[in-house]
């Protein structure tokens, strides 16, 4: 059986690898599906874009979501979109050092693991700026 510090250095390798040629080959991908529009009340704010490739997407999750309880819900009104505010009630996390590592540009981010879906946020603002689930 395979631990799970295992399973998340093997997909640091692979993402690490193929990271860089993931995102020039299959960046635009399955984009629309992930930026869905949001309703101007949802998404007051404008956010960054990342621009993760699947292969970072997917690391992050797995990374995440192995770390964490799949029953956190989203409190009542709160839907989870780019340019989102994250209400307090949502307790922002650093994010693990392996992901940071992996994706650079996302080390000043927090996240939060909401509904089986990883926020990435600007700690700063508060502001949903990637949704991976």
């Amino acid at each position: 059986m395979t631990s799970r510090p295992a399973i998340a250095a093997v997909l640091v390798a692979a993402c690490l690898a193929v990271g860089p040629a993931a995102a020039q080959v299959g960046g635009e991908r399955g984009s629309a599906a992930r930026e869905a529009p949001a309703a101007a009340t949802d998404a007051p704010r404008d956010a960054p874009r990342l621009e993760l490739s699947d292969t970072q997407r997917e690391a992050i999750y797995q990374s995440i979501s192995n770390r964490r309880s799949k029953k956190d819900t989203a409190p009542v009104g709160f839907r989870a979109a780019v340019g989102a505010h994250v209400p307090d009630a949502i307790a922002l996390e650093m994010l693990p050092k392996a992901v940071a590592e992996l994706v650079p540009k996302i080390a000043d981010y927090e996240y939060a693991f909401v509904a089986n879906q990883v926020l990435i946020v600007d700690p700063r603002s508060r502001t949903v700026v990637e949704v991976i689930h």
